[in-house]
């Protein structure tokens, strides 16, 4: 317990519901010796901030039941098919308590349903708020709840961070099945993919230059965004390092950032 002030100690470390099946047990040994008297229901009671009667009631229950802590009460919970219904109706609970309530009506099980109040309380319970909001406003709703490293703010086309993507989908190519990859820029201040290119094979420097001539062009059919970065920021990709490429971008005055290994 904790002492506020000089009125005394006031409030217990150890809550009722936590404290009960130490004290029911203590008191049911008591109780088994023939020893058990009122004084210990009375200092139980006090400890525990409940009413004598309501120690009682938990003596009585153990002899009954044998159940010596509170009985932990059934609840929903978000099953697989729950969460992907959520994901369709955009975390609407309402909406998935309503397809779910139609389909038993139908097959004629309306009573198996959770209540709607039931429901939200599991969806609150099991799902985080990053979870609950990114169903509702997506990726970047989610992401204000996660710890990650923010950019400083810049002007558009301050800098480019270029990367590559093998795609996990199989496409025929001349009867060959194959994933392609995708190599992007991307400006920093504004998350706009400036570059791309699809490449059949693990990229190289042709993909490299493929996606800058679609970044740094702004005619048609690219643009409207791109132009020319103040640099270019890549992860020691070799591809992005070569010096066919450092020439390309040597030419318009861009210099090549190369991120230390292993770093965020």
């Amino acid at each position: 317990m904790t002492e506020h002030g000089p009125g005394g100690f006031t409030e217990w470390v150890v809550p009722a519901v936590a404290g009960r099946e130490a004290a029911v047990t203590r008191l049911m040994a008591l109780d088994g010796r023939g020893e058990l008297g009122s004084a210990h229901v009375r200092l139980t009671a006090a400890a525990l901030d409940v009413s004598e009667r309501t120690v009682w009631n938990w003596l009585s229950v153990a002899r009954r039941e044998g159940r010596l802590a509170a009985r932990t009460p059934e609840r929903a919970v978000v099953s697989a098919d729950f969460r992907e219904r959520l994901a369709v109706w955009g975390g609407n609970v309402a909406a998935v308590h309503r397809e779910l309530l139609a389909e038993a009506v139908k097959a004629g099980v309306a009573d198996s349903v959770p209540s709607l109040r039931t429901l939200q309380r599991a969806v609150r319970l099991d799902l985080s708020a990053g979870e609950r909001a990114g169903l509702k406003g997506g990726e970047a709703a989610r992401r204000r709840y996660d710890v990650y490293g923010k950019r400083p703010r810049t002007h558009r086309n301050a800098c480019w961070e270029g990367d590559h993507k093998r795609i996990p989908v199989r496409v025929d190519l001349e009867g060959s099945a194959v994933c392609p990859w995708v190599t992007w820029f991307i400006d920093v201040a504004t998350k706009v993919i400036v570059g791309v290119a699809v490449t059949p094979h693990q990229p190289a420097r042709d993909a490299v230059l493929a996606a800058l001539r679609t970044g740094i062009s702004r005619r048609d059919p690219y643009g409207p965004f791109g132009g020319l970065p103040g640099v270019v920021r890549v992860d020691r990709g070799k591809e992005f390092l070569c010096k066919t490429v450092e020439r390309a971008l040597g030419a318009f005055a861009v210099p090549v950032d190369d991120l230390p290994a292993y770093k965020p």
